[in-house]
């Protein structure tokens, strides 16, 4: 758009600045009534895309024709188990299973074992009826099979039998905190008997809602007040910061709104997006506010400086608003196509992210351009006194300095930048991805104590399972010895694995029924007891309410057979994700391949694998959106500045900080996940706003000193340096905020792009004008041999 277009389009918004202002309200009263009414999406496996390989595998195996959660209680006695104890534990599994959801509980007293009554083999459960036992002599009977049931070890009962667990399945919950609140009176009652303890993906689930409501409104209101202090700062008026802050209020409305109307909910990603739009918008009417004071001066003239008149005797506003517009148009331009570098990527709610957040910015940068000056048009101007503090400052003054600092120390300035971009190959090599949800949560609260109790002295509660497919579906195949022997062989192998604390299969639970028969642990050598776990498998899948564990071992023609793993981070004694789960995955590979014949066609699949995919993910999104940004920045920057070598310069400040930021990342030891996966794209569309800044003012400095290089920086510096250090201070102002939030991913995402983007400053006042002056000395040579050529010739 050209300077007279631009004036043209602005004298036409102050002349209907009311009508302006009064449309404005009615946007915001519309948007604002959608924004209210925003959702929060709290399921953390929903991020997860639905063509992810063990999604499809999952899918493949009946495991997402509809989404479960589930819970894992765990008791821990106080007193030697009796009948009123256990009562009160049915009693509770009850309750629980008549709340909206609940799914029929695999508990202690309906888990499936193994007794021999005289010289057959009984097929019952841990207790009699499957119910808790009425009398002293059945809960002896309950104890002994619970502690010889190799099965219920470390699954349903601690190894020293003080502990027991029950694994609650449910549905889609679609009010977390009704059923949470439902659900901790119904375990308080067992809290006089036993130490309750409880995990699984519901808690996680509920309570990564509270946390996105609480971190939500409080980081909102932290980012206002910071904001507002910094602005009052910078301005020293009232009436600067509202109209500021009134920008960026009406912009942040306008994105929840939008937000809620595209049906986009509040998650883990966009939790960031609301303090993230009051932060970066801010900057755009920074400079509207400190141009409009650089150019009040002119308030009694009447001449707009592109050779029109001014239609009023406020020229200077529509003027001052003109000769910025091409700065705060180019700085939104790079935002914004930072966050839409984020459409390359793989994660849906990463792309909603990327729209969301580059309508906001679009909002934020109009309002600057259009209501703003109408706004300011409206009030009364600032004093001459109150003009002087903003342009003649101790700021000001100091990017005098800065610039003769800058000049005499280049080349160490540059001996600084390679030795960064050696650090960034080096940290580049060392990074890590974190997909762990119980990371994400204080280690103080109580979700995290309890999963870790629960898994450091009862085991694992994460499946991963191994499906066999027998060639051409060869009907009984898994019933074969010779086949057999190779699953026992496999499992051998499993259970030396310190990550997995439990395995079930078809063949170990005939090697259960083996040894339960003749006392010892192996295979049976007679068919008798194949066929009777083969038919009692047969029979409960028939019925109509199954026991999932004993269906998961086989389909009903023995085609097909699973193997279910129970594992944990023994190291940690807690969920097992990322690296460790990734080796994990890597051993189970390597046991199948020396052990089965791959004509079984195995698959290793579960749900905890599916965030062991969501890493790699990360990973490549990452890198994709910080390229695709990067190179769509300098291709926009080259355009605008019709030179490739100013588009190389605008991202230098900008990739040294990004480099330096990871260098940081990896000292301090912070991962990349789910929302710091992000900050690349966001940091690289804000972060070259300031060097296309410095870069627009430095080409007008030049024309003005052509041949002295000291000058065109001083004044360059002098113009800019107030700007970039203020609307730094407020985005990082902002961003900071989010280091008071509880969840993990937000105060690391708030910590990288602040560090960044003040790195991002730092470089375009020090180390693109070392740059610039090295390539300025240069060109002022070559100038000179070309002026003396022509001379002579």
């Amino acid at each position: 758009m050209s300077d007279t277009v631009f004036h043209k389009l602005l004298e036409i918004s102050v002349r209907h600045s009311k009508a302006l202002i009064i449309a404005t309200i009615v946007i915001t009263l519309f948007f604002g009534y959608f924004a209210a009414q925003i959702t929060i999406d709290p399921d953390v496996a929903s991020l997860i895309p639905e063509n992810e390989k063990f999604s499809l595998l999952m899918e493949k195996y009946g495991e997402l024709e509809e989404e479960e959660d589930y819970l894992v209680l765990a008791l821990e006695l106080k007193n030697p188990l009796d009948v009123p104890s256990l009562q009160a534990v049915e009693t509770a599994v009850k309750k629980i299973e008549a709340l909206p959801k609940a799914k029929t509980s695999i508990t202690p007293f309906n888990m499936v074992t193994f007794d021999k009554e005289g010289k057959k083999l009984a097929v019952l459960p841990m207790s009699a009826e499957s119910s808790a036992p009425l009398t002293p002599e059945e809960v002896e009977a309950f104890k002994r099979r619970l502690l010889k049931d190799p099965f219920a070890k470390r699954f349903l009962v601690s190894c020293d039998g003080s502990i027991l667990c029950i694994f609650i399945p449910t549905g889609t919950i679609e009010d977390y905190e009704k059923f949470m609140e439902d659900f901790k009176p119904i375990v308080s009652e067992l809290e006089s008997i036993f130490n309750v303890y409880y995990t699984g993906s519901l808690p996680f689930t509920y309570m990564t809602q509270q946390y996105i409501t609480s971190d939500l409104s409080k980081l909102i209101g932290f980012a206002i007040l910071v904001i507002l202090c910094i602005y009052y700062i910078g301005f020293r008026t009232k009436s600067s910061v509202l109209l500021t802050f009134m920008v960026v209020a009406v912009g942040t409305i306008w994105t929840i709104g939008f937000m809620a109307l595209l049906d986009y909910p509040i998650t883990v990603i966009s939790i960031v997006t609301p303090p993230l739009i009051l932060s970066l918008g801010s900057s755009y009417s920074i400079h509207m506010l400190n141009q409009y004071y650089r150019e009040v001066g002119g308030m009694n003239g009447n001449s707009n400086g592109n050779g029109l008149k001014s239609a009023t005797g406020k020229g200077w506003v529509t003027d001052a608003a003109a000769h910025i517009n091409k700065t705060i148009i180019m700085a939104s331009a790079t935002t914004v196509i930072g966050f839409l570098s984020l459409l390359a990527t793989t994660l849906e709610k990463t792309r909603e992210f990327s729209i969301s957040a580059s309508f906001g910015i679009f909002s934020c940068a109009l309002l600057s351009l259009i209501l703003l000056p109408a706004v300011l048009y409206n009030i009364k101007p600032p004093t001459e006194k109150q003009r002087k503090k903003i342009l003649f400052g101790i700021l000001v003054r100091s990017m005098e300095r800065l610039s003769r600092f800058v000049v005499r120390n280049r080349i160490t300035i540059l001996i600084l930048l390679c030795i960064i971009a050696a650090g960034y190959v080096f940290a580049l090599q060392h990074l890590e991805h974190q997909t762990d949800i119980a990371s994400y949560f204080p280690k103080k609260e109580r979700i995290i104590q309890d999963t870790n109790y629960i898994s450091a002295n009862v085991g694992g509660f994460q499946e991963v399972k191994i499906t066999l497919t027998a060639p051409g579906k060869e009907e009984n195949y898994f019933l074969q010895p010779e086949v057999m022997e190779q699953i026992s062989n496999l499992e051998e192998h499993l259970e030396l694995n310190k990550n997995i604390s439990n395995t079930f299969s078809f063949v170990s639970y005939l090697e259960f029924a083996n040894e339960t028969m003749y006392g010892t642990y192996e295979l049976p050598e007679k068919k008798g007891l194949i066929l009777l776990l083969s038919r009692y498998i047969k029979v409960l899948k028939s019925m109509a309410v199954k026991n999932e564990i004993i269906c998961s071992l086989a389909n009903e023609d023995f085609s097909q057979a699973t193997i279910t793993l129970w594992v944990y981070d023994s190291e940690k004694l807690s969920l097992i994700t990322d690296v460790p789960l990734r080796n994990l995955y890597n051993d189970i590979q390597g046991y199948i391949s020396s052990t089965l014949d791959p004509e079984m066609n195995p698959e290793i699949w579960g749900e905890c694998l599916r965030y062991l995919s969501l890493s790699d993910i990360i990973r490549r999104d990452q890198q994709v959106s910080m390229l695709l940004s990067l190179a769509a920045i300098f291709i926009l920057t080259s355009i605008a500045f019709k030179s490739l070598r100013y588009g190389l310069f605008s991202i230098i400040p900008l990739t040294t900080a990004i480099m330096l930021n990871f260098i940081l990342m990896v000292i301090l030891d912070i991962p990349l996940d789910m929302t710091t996966v992000m900050f690349t794209s966001v940091v690289i569309g804000v972060g070259v706003d300031n060097a296309i800044h410095f870069l627009l003012q430095y080409k007008k400095q030049m024309a003005n000193y052509p041949n002295d290089i000291n000058m065109r920086l001083e004044k360059t510096m002098v113009i800019v340096g107030r700007p970039i250090i203020l609307t730094t201070a407020s985005i990082i102002g902002g961003l900071m905020v989010l280091t008071v939030a509880n969840f993990q991913p937000v105060i690391y995402f708030g910590l990288l792009v602040s560090i960044t983007l003040f790195a991002a400053a730092v470089g375009s006042l020090i180390i693109l004008p070392a740059i610039l002056s090295f390539q300025a000395k240069r060109d002022v040579k070559k100038n000179k041999r070309n002026s003396f050529k022509s001379t002579t010739t």
